[in-house]
């Protein structure tokens, strides 16, 4: 063979592996694009309800971070939630731990209750699942993941925009586990609420707004008294409380390691479980369905928070008084003979200025009210929106006591309230999410 052809072999053979290596070399720059783009995907749908505008604030960015994150605070909040096995959230409870005063509060949230996600916060919680409800229902939270620790994560982020606090960690129990452990009492939560009617303002630029005391019915969880007499049965030893934690941990889902969650054993070791309180939060029942007062809640649970005095009393049960002027809640027994909100003789709406506007968010909502009241003969000159906060129960503010009470018939169970209205108007009605159907 002459040395020619010899030479264009060679070339020939440098040449395929030259394609090859170049070839093999785009082949895996593709797939690491690839694994990239999925591994930005994955990051991006956990992180999303963290960052942003209107989103929830927490020291985690991620689900997964909350699991793995959560740590014993000073002033621990620790939700929990009781399930059965037919998928529903049947309880839940705020325990907090305060190992600076060594009390325990428990604050009971129905699990009857509607809550209407934030809009924004919607948004990023249908990038998760898209067949979630904007208004969901607590008893429900399960069967709006697929997995269950996303439910309880999620559900962390839910709740601590519900209740205005940040949640330290979670605890999930069996049904088995409450009735042996709690036991229901039925109370009167009494509490003052501060609303602002319409966010025109007045003369001097503040926002009109009305104080109302309210009382609600409501079972709250408290200790069983056997689940009282295990715990003093520990007799406050280290040891014994250290094993009784780590058995209970075989039957709980946390995302708070049973080690974490043994450096609450000296705050343990010097409670009396005899001065636990226990709390409802505050809100109103339409119809069976229960509403949290947002701001109310929020005001509840930071004076909690921030009370700085032991416990020395048996917490009596005669009324719950969730909002007072200053340190911890206060109890107030619910006076049978106050008559106070009791209204004038009713009279008839029609020829009064009405007011209509959208506080549920949902578009269209305010104008078709107007049609409907307006072809039942009452005076609608106006609609618009009410952007103070989102509302699932319709509101019927009067300027005089007696005034709206025909008016509630065109709504699904509204709150009738006496207080301030927009200049030129005598009656304020601002829609809520439940009458959107």
């Amino acid at each position: 063979m002459s040395e020619r052809k010899v030479s264009l072999i060679m070339k020939k053979k440098k040449n395929i592996v030259k394609l090859f290596f170049v070839s093999l070399l785009k082949s895996l720059l593709c797939i690491a694009v690839v694994i990239g783009v999925g591994f930005a995907s994955y990051k991006i749908s956990y992180m999303i309800l963290s960052n942003g505008e209107g989103a929830v604030e927490t020291d985690s960015d991620s689900l997964k971070d909350i699991i793995n994150d959560a740590t014993t605070d000073e002033i621990s909040r620790n939700l929990i939630y009781v399930s059965n096995d037919k998928n529903k959230v049947t309880k839940v409870m705020l325990e907090i731990c305060n190992t600076k005063t060594n009390n325990m509060d428990y604050v009971t949230i129905p699990v009857k209750t509607n809550y209407t996600i934030p809009s924004v916060m919607y948004r990023k919680l249908c990038q998760v699942n898209q067949e979630i409800p904007q208004v969901i229902r607590v008893s429900d939270l399960k069967q709006y993941f697929e997995d269950e620790s996303d439910a309880y994560g999620y559900g962390v982020l839910i709740f601590e925009k519900m209740l205005g606090t940040d949640i330290s960690y979670y605890t999930a129990i069996s049904q088995e586990t409450y009735d042996n452990h709690y036991t229901q009492q039925s109370v009167k939560v009494a509490y003052k609420t501060k609303s602002a009617f319409n966010n025109t303002p007045g003369p001097d630029g503040t926002i009109p707004s009305s104080n109302t005391t309210l009382r609600v019915k409501m079972k709250i969880s408290v200790l069983s008294d056997s689940y009282k007499r295990q715990l003093e049965d520990l007799n406050h030893d280290q040891t014994k409380i250290a094993d009784f934690i780590k058995d209970q941990y075989e039957r709980v889902v946390s995302n708070l390691t049973v080690y974490n969650k043994i450096g609450y054993l000296e705050a343990y070791q010097k409670m009396d479980v005899t001065k636990y309180h226990y709390w409802g939060i505050p809100g109103t029942y339409t119809d069976k369905i229960f509403e949290v007062d947002t701001k109310a809640a929020k005001k509840a649970l930071k004076q909690l928070l921030e009370n700085t005095e032991a416990y020395t009393d048996v917490q009596a049960f005669t009324g719950l008084n969730m909002i007072s002027a200053s340190g911890s809640p206060s109890q107030e027994a619910a006076g049978p003979d106050d008559n106070s909100d009791k209204p004038d003789a009713a009279s008839s709406s029609k020829g009064l200025k009405i007011y209509v506007r959208n506080g549920s968010q949902i578009a269209g909502l305010a104008s078709s009210t107007k049609a409907k009241l307006e072809e039942a003969g009452y005076t609608v000159p106006k609609v618009g929106n009410y952007t103070a906060e989102t509302l699932t129960t319709t509101r019927i503010v009067v300027s005089k006591k007696g005034q709206g009470e025909d008016l509630k018939e065109y709504f699904n169970n509204p709150e009738l309230v006496t207080g301030e209205v927009t200049s030129g108007y005598d009656i304020e009605i601002i829609l809520g999410t439940i009458d959107a159907n």
